[in-house]
């Protein structure tokens, strides 16, 4: 089962795996996996679950927690990802942006590729901002596609702060929020970069937070 984002205690069911074997990787629980279809395939992906593990406990055997486990509801299609949330409430982490692009969430791509913007990417661990931009023919999504490939997107400060920290800290610290956005057709370039000065200003972020420029 895979634990939602937001409520801790919901989950959606993702499937009935046998083990054929572990594998030999020191210091490692890798295991080879086979995924059985016969065993309730139908509600793959579909299955919304109810469940608080106790305590912190990670490995628990399925048997003595099936009884504390609800059903909420069955999807009618496959989960494909979470919804776009709309361009005004977007704040994600860059884990969630990296699943977005990796599994081309439709929505997320649709309201995104034909869009310049301006956003922010705050580390959330010391409140420090970087302020970046998207124009030209690359477009918000487009934009946001090379930082899932590097995670600092080529940005000076963002690429010492990877460096230093490694990519699961760009992961789970590095949250994403548009400022403003508006359709590429009725932008200009010159609109986006003079905004983005603005924010950059408005939110010290040359000062106090990761712009260099």
């Amino acid at each position: 089962m895979a634990r939602h984002r937001e409520n801790p205690s919901r989950w959606l069911f993702g499937g009935v795996f046998e083990v054929l074997g572990r594998r030999n990787i020191p210091n490692s629980h890798a295991y080879d996996l086979k995924l059985r279809e016969d065993l309730l395939g139908p509600y793959v992906k579909r299955l919304w679950l109810s469940y608080k593990p106790p305590g912190r406990a990670i490995r628990l055997n399925f048997e003595t927690s099936l009884d504390q486990i609800d059903v909420i509801s069955i999807l009618e299609k496959p989960y494909a990802g979470e919804p776009f949330p709309g361009h005004g409430k977007i704040n994600h982490p860059l884990a969630v942006i990296e699943v977005a692009v990796k599994q081309d969430w439709q929505d997320w791509r649709g309201a995104l590729q034909h869009m310049k913007g301006v956003y922010v990417i705050h580390d959330i661990q010391t409140g420090k901002a970087y302020v970046g931009s998207a124009y030209g023919d690359d477009g918000i999504w487009s934009r946001w596609c090379q930082y899932v490939d590097r995670l600092h997107g080529g940005n000076v400060a963002l690429k010492e702060l990877v460096g230093q920290k490694g990519p699961q800290y760009a992961r789970t610290n590095l949250r994403f929020a548009l400022l403003e956005s508006w359709p590429s057709i009725r932008a200009s370039d010159e609109l986006v970069l003079a905004r983005e000065s603005y924010w950059k200003d408005v939110l010290m972020s040359r000062q106090f937070g990761l712009n260099k420029n």
